[in-house]
């Protein structure tokens, strides 16, 4: 059991997703957090994913952006987000959590506006009773070899999705008085590269996402925040970059080909001029780092 945990159960298929009808299961599981418990930041690939609050309260942090969440709430996690999770020391978090997609065309394309409607993360919470119930019968029949488990799993993962896409589209997103229409379409495509940053093969894609021509965008990003579109996005990508290597799961010529660079020494050249350190030896003294933390653990 990992440090810091009072009970985990986690089913993960990142690697390779299980496919239950149309929705692709990513990872599964349940968390019953100790005090001093934090899940570092780590990157979203392509998945979506529901943070359900059992018990106790906390933070789920996105981007950077810090949100409370409590018994009841659940939070949705886009692809591309950068999320944490803090536990509240004296009322520690149980929560519950499924990360998925879907290949129907139908839901995929309303998961696909969902995230271009540019929800903050601090509108990324709801509540609904029957979403946490029917992430915990998955739960319980994740695994099931009775010949009914995987037929129950296509049905309640398919509900699932309906009840969130149900609950999001209900939920209006209120723009406020004194945000100008330059300001909100400068939110907008920090959103959209946000989560999209392991699907966008150039800034020519969010050009064709926002209906705009590429240079107005860029002159408008310019113009509202003292920064070039292009400086955003290279240092979004790059950011993903750092954590990907810190995590260990992808080498550093996959990590290369997830973000769409043009090859490995095009990355290494790009990581080395941004954070003073190839790719490689980043990934090294990462590693070192963890296992000289897990040793002090140990001896302590």
């Amino acid at each position: 059991m990992p440090k810091g945990t009072r009970y985990h159960l986690n089913r993960s298929h990142i690697k390779e997703p299980l496919r239950f009808g149309d929705t692709l299961l990513y990872q599964i599981g349940r968390l019953h957090c100790a005090e001093d418990l934090e899940i570092k930041v780590h990157g979203h690939l392509n998945w979506f994913e529901l943070t359900v609050v059992t018990d106790g309260r906390g933070t789920v942090s996105t981007n950077g952006v810090a949100v409370p969440v409590e018994r009841g709430d659940i939070y949705l996690s886009f692809p591309g987000d950068f999320h944490g999770i803090l536990s509240d020391k004296d009322k520690p978090l149980k929560y519950d959590f499924f990360a998925f997609n879907t290949v129907s065309p139908d839901l995929g394309a309303e998961l696909e506006e969902l995230t271009r409607t540019a929800l903050s993360a601090d509108r990324r919470v709801f509540r609904d009773e029957r979403v946490r119930t029917l992430v915990a019968d998955a739960i319980a029949e994740i695994g099931g070899t009775d010949g009914y488990a995987e037929r129950i799993l296509t049905v309640v993962m398919e509900q699932i999705i309906l009840y969130v896409l149900r609950n999001f589209r209900t939920m209006q997103v209120q723009k406020r008085n004194f945000v100008g229409k330059q300001e909100e379409l400068c939110y907008r495509m920090m959103h959209y590269i946000d989560t999209h940053i392991y699907t966008m093969q150039g800034l020519s894609d969010l050009a064709q996402a926002m209906c705009y021509h590429y240079s107005y965008l860029s002159e408008v990003f310019c113009k509202v925040t003292s920064e070039t579109l292009l400086h955003y996005y290279r240092t979004r990508r790059l950011e993903a970059a750092r954590l990907l290597l810190s995590e260990e799961r992808l080498s550093v010529g996959e990590v290369a080909d997830l973000l769409h660079y043009a090859s490995i020494y095009t990355f290494s050249r790009a990581f080395k001029e941004a954070f003073g350190i190839s790719p490689a030896r980043y990934r090294r003294e990462s590693t070192e780092k963890k296992e000289g933390t897990d040793e002090k653990r140990i001896g302590s």
